[in-house]
């Protein structure tokens, strides 16, 4: 098959299914549904009458049975049950209302396995001693770790870590440190003890600047021993070579985001690629699928609505959503197929799936407010802040689509870009539709063509390096011009990988700390660095340096301020 011949045209099958028509009118498109018994679709609404589960919203929770719960009492039940489900790494669709988005938590709008990346714990035997501790590293010593959502110091008794493990759930903007700028690190809390047996209670942020999550990883070849020693309880011995080739294809650091796992793929890399290409110079992916094996292991730089850059990684089977299902498998060609031929069909279903989201986004919230407003001042103050399990798992949904971090200035912002420029946002977006070919072109560039009909021109591809580095891809350097690079870039947090020209070892530097004083780039897509004592430096890539928390030495600290292990109680 001529993969360069086909169209978007090609893309059909007997089923021509439309998705949801979104009205344009603003007042419209945000009537709240409370009060109706049937979603957009039409489907009748089946409610789950008990609280203790995981579904219903917070008006069945304050009445259950012939029990009547305060609206204090619901919302303690409420945030309970949010703790859990956050340190269980899945949302529970606990709403204000909004009866129309049951299941969003599960199969959302452009949800995709990356979508509950930062959800994910490693596979088991990758964990280390560390991580099945509950025990954290801080400077002034050990301590436990606890969530607190309400600022209570986990009154409800709900939040306490089982093992450290946990901490992969609160890594946000996925680059394998929990900081400042991850969602819930504020709410994060220790509890500790003194000399004296005193309990102490702080915020994390007060006794650590950042943890790193690859602390908690074991090797591979210690991961390899552990399902070893496990061996003789598989039964069999194909199921323990299953299991053990599972485990030597497994990458756990396949949950942090690409701009920490990829780099720049290199002369021989494209080289080894170009060898799968057609006569025409077309690089079939389902006929090559050995070669890439489901998630292609490849990524491109996609401008966001923000105008920075972010890595999409490539995949050869499509991110399925429970809105819109245009991605069809053929079970005979073993292909992903378009549902809908009409030319605007990808822009279309990106601008519905995103309004869906917005619409019911701010009818969560309107809701939310609705049953807080009756409380006094001090009650409503307490509780302002609560979001429903379903607001959590829209605006996790928002980030992985967009790029952006959640807030109602950014909501926005994505709407106001659709209703400007539909088929260009839509392509700023999540990428939901499924690569079905890569030509590497002449000039040097790449066309990746897609099962929607999409074709877009790329100047530079990148590949998983199988590992998480302490740097970020600096991508927003690749396409500043050489102005802006200079004016922008801060040379101590930007760094370059150097090769030792002794220990041939790759070494990650600071520009600073490499005396760059200019920076010019090449028409190769690298760089140049100009040293203060006339070097020129040749780069691929400028990264920024992610900073490791910085321990001081415990033998440093006052002994009252150090933390001692938890007193036993003596019975007498």
């Amino acid at each position: 098959m001529n993969i360069s011949l086909l169209s978007s045209n090609t893309f059909q099958i007997q089923i021509n299914q439309k998705l949801p028509k979104i009205e344009l009118n603003f007042a419209q498109t945000e009537q709240i549904k409370q009060d109706e018994n049937t979603d957009r679709f039409g489907r009748k609404i089946e409610y789950y009458d008990y609280y203790a589960g995981s579904y219903g919203d917070i008006n069945i929770v304050q009445k259950y049975g012939t029990t009547t719960q305060t609206k204090e009492e619901a919302l303690d039940e409420f945030i309970a049950r949010q703790t859990k489900s956050i340190l269980g790494g899945a949302f529970y669709n606990s709403t204000f209302g909004a009866s129309d988005i049951r299941g969003i938590s599960e199969s959302g709008y452009f949800f995709n396995n990356d979508y509950y990346r930062y959800g994910k714990i490693p596979q088991e035997y990758y964990l280390n001693s560390y991580a099945n501790s509950n025990l954290i590293d801080t400077k002034f010593g050990k301590a436990e770790l606890f969530l607190d959502l309400a600022g209570d110091n986990d009154r409800l008794g709900v939040g306490s870590f089982s093992s450290n493990s946990q901490l992969f759930r609160f890594d946000s903007d996925g680059n394998g440190f929990v900081d400042k700028n991850d969602t819930y690190f504020d709410k994060l809390k220790i509890r500790a003890y003194d000399k004296d047996g005193n309990e102490i209670i702080k915020k994390l942020s007060e006794v650590v600047d950042s943890i790193n999550l690859k602390d908690f990883i074991d090797s591979k070849s210690n991961a390899l021993k552990k399902l070893e020693a496990q061996k003789d309880n598989y039964g069999t011995i194909e199921a323990y070579e299953n299991s053990l080739q599972s485990l030597k294809d497994y990458n756990p650091y396949s949950i942090f985001k690409p701009e920490v796992r990829y780099e720049s793929m290199n002369e021989n890399d494209i080289k080894e690629l170009s060898k799968l290409a057609d006569e025409d110079g077309w690089i079939d992916i389902n006929s090559n699928l050995g070669a890439f094996n489901g998630l292609l292991g490849i990524a491109y730089a996609k401008q966001g609505v923000d105008g920075s850059y972010r890595l999409e990684e490539l995949s050869s089977y499509p991110h399925t959503t429970n809105f819109g299902f245009n991605n069809v498998f053929d079970t005979t060609t073993k292909e992903y197929y378009w549902r809908d031929s009409d030319k605007d069909s990808y822009q279309n279903q990106q601008y519905t799936r995103f309004m869906n989201l917005y619409n019911d986004y701010m009818s969560e919230l309107k809701n939310r407010d609705d049953y807080i407003n009756e409380f006094d001042d001090e009650t409503k103050a307490k509780y302002q802040n609560v979001k429903s399990s379903v607001m959590l798992s829209i605006e996790r949904e928002f980030s992985s689509a967009t790029g952006l971090n959640f807030t109602l200035e950014n909501l926005q912002k994505v709407k106001d870009s659709f209703e400007k420029d539909r088929a260009n946002t839509a392509n700023m977006l999540k990428d939901t539709d499924t690569l079905t070919a890569i030509r590497i072109n002449k000039n040097g560039t790449f066309t990746l063509k897609f099962n929607s009909g999409r074709e877009i021109i790329v100047n530079e591809l990148y590949k998983d390096s199988g590992k998480a580095f302490d740097v970020e891809l600096n991508l927003n350097a690749k396409f500043a011009t050489q102005i802006e690079l200079n004016q922008d870039i801060d040379l101590v947090v930007s760094a370059a990988k150097i090769q030792d020209k002794i220990t041939g070892q790759i070494e990650i530097k600071s520009l600073k700390d490499l005396g760059v004083e200019i920076i010019k780039k090449l028409s190769n897509n690298k760089f140049a660095l100009q040293t203060k004592d006339g070097k020129t430096i040749i780069i691929d890539q400028i990264y920024t340096r992610l900073m490791p928390n910085n321990q001081n030495d415990i033998n440093l600290i006052d002994d009252k301020d150090k933390f001692y292990p938890k007193p036993l109680r003596i019975w007498v």
